[in-house]
């Protein structure tokens, strides 16, 4: 796991542990994890080293964690709150075919016992909870939607080859 810096790696472990707490890491949550890579870990998702990495981490069921070993690695605020933020991503993304709630009640228990270890303000907790929700509730603008569904055609070049000084119109 060269490729991660430390707070990366305890960062994407504590996703990883979240999206795990109910014992099954769902499509909608790998597919969420990938987009959490790219653009918020601001690493490459298309290289093999990073790829390794993520994997090694998101495939393993992650049982014995200790949290307040990874807590530790975030030394400031902003690491801290955006952990409070990803993990409500994650446990909000996807809900089982038996839950009532929107949060699966496992990960709702996990997720609150990584709160509790983050010894964060009630507002920062706050904030960073309406962050993550106002993220996820925004919807995909219609370069996304092109983009998605032409990159696998590889008509499409990446978000971060687009130019963005060309109009949309120069890659129609």
């Amino acid at each position: 796991m060269e490729s991660l810096t430390p707070q990366q790696r305890a960062l994407l472990q504590i996703v990883c542990w979240v999206a795990w707490a109910d014992g099954d890491f769902a499509q909608q949550e790998r597919e969420l994890l990938g987009k959490l890579v790219a653009r918020l870990l601001q690493l490459d998702a298309a290289d093999p080293a990073t790829q390794e990495a993520v994997r090694g981490v998101a495939m393993e069921p992650m049982v014995d964690v200790d949290l307040a070993a990874l807590v530790a690695v975030l030394h400031d605020s902003d690491e801290r709150r955006l952990a409070v933020k990803l993990a409500l991503q994650m446990v909000s993304i996807s809900q089982g075919a038996v839950d009532a709630a929107a949060i699966n009640p496992a990960e709702k228990q996990a997720y609150r016992r990584l709160v509790e270890a983050l010894a964060l303000s009630e507002d920062d907790i706050r904030e960073s909870e309406w962050a993550a929700r106002k993220e996820l509730d925004r919807k995909p603008s219609l370069l996304d939607l092109l983009g998605g569904a032409l990159e696998r055609f590889g008509a499409w070049p990446s978000a971060k080859d687009l130019d963005p000084c060309l109009p949309l119109g120069y890659w129609l």
